[in-house]
């Protein structure tokens, strides 16, 4: 989930549609690559954030442990923070490797850890390590999860250039408005060189009520990838299901927590995604089936 400019609800997004996914019984890891770390707080909850942070098992560390020669991918496992969600029916198929502030000063803290210890002279010896090891990571996810989603700040920092090198597509959150879509066209020329597929435009914060978002979603520009028929509205609904003061209070599902018509539409969404990664011939599995297969 990615977009150039912020405020486009690309966390609450991400959020929404990992649960809706783990809710069908896929397998969804959610890793958060924002330094604001609102997806991880949204589903571990703040203390629960505290926790990881103070433990150093944030994605900053996840990136500290990938400088090291001797980094296995099996060690992935000790930063997964496994029953996330305030939703009942999402708990035992949704986890996330949360975000931490200290991912901003990522290079400088680990190129002076590192070359203390004569691992690294130079900042792109240490970014070629950590490169290295991308694919592998991905081979590891990939075994043990159905879908991992991630969720970038607005920019191409070091931890989404990471992440772009191995993703399978991206999906790029957009209000119906002309900053928003600017943010994506810029977007779209910078991914080119990742050579990462667009699955599409999510048109996010929709106000009916706006002649402007009326006539984008009706005529979008064509330099947009292709947007997905569902449309993400600015409701009050989502608002609360995604407001940190509402994670103590348990939800007995999706229905629950976004109100039974936007999980419908979120559920219709997830239908777009598996059918756009379909076409592109990107294998989607569900661990859940393939249980009761065996």
């Amino acid at each position: 989930m990615i977009n150039l400019k912020g405020g486009v609800g690309k966390t609450a997004s991400t959020v929404a549609i990992a649960e809706t996914l783990a809710a069908e019984g896929f397998k969804t890891l959610v890793i958060d690559a924002d330094h604001q770390s609102m997806a991880g707080e949204l589903l571990l909850g703040q203390k629960r954030m505290l926790h990881c942070e103070n433990r150093k098992r944030t994605l900053h560390d996840v990136f500290l442990e990938m400088c090291d020669p001797d980094f296995e991918v099996g060690d992935l496992r000790s930063f997964i923070s496994e029953e996330t969600s305030n939703v009942a029916t999402v708990r035992d198929f949704l986890d996330v490797i949360p975000c931490s502030f200290r991912i901003d000063d990522f290079y400088s803290n680990a190129f002076r850890s590192k070359r203390r210890a004569g691992l690294f002279q130079t900042e792109r010896e240490l970014f070629t390590q950590i490169k290295k090891q991308m694919p592998g990571a991905k081979k590891w996810l990939n075994e043990l999860y159905d879908f991992v989603i991630v969720d970038c700040p607005p920019s191409i920092a070091m931890q989404v250039k990471m992440f772009l090198r191995i993703a399978d597509g991206c999906v790029i959150p957009s209000i119906p408005d002309q900053l928003s879509i600017r943010g994506s066209e810029n977007l779209v020329d910078r991914l080119k060189r990742y050579k990462v597929d667009t699955l599409g435009t999510l048109w996010t914060l929709y106000r009916q009520q706006t002649p402007l978002h009326r006539e984008m979603v009706a005529d979008p520009f064509a330099k947009l990838p292709t947007p997905f028929e569902s449309v993400i509205p600015n409701a009050a609904q989502l608002a609360r299901a995604v407001d940190p003061r509402e994670l103590s209070n348990p939800q007995a599902n999706c229905d629950a927590k976004y109100g039974r018509q936007f999980a419908a539409r979120y559920r219709e969404l997830c239908g777009e995604i598996l059918s756009r990664l379909r076409n592109l011939d990107i294998p989607v599995t569900n661990r859940q089936e393939q249980l009761i297969c065996l």
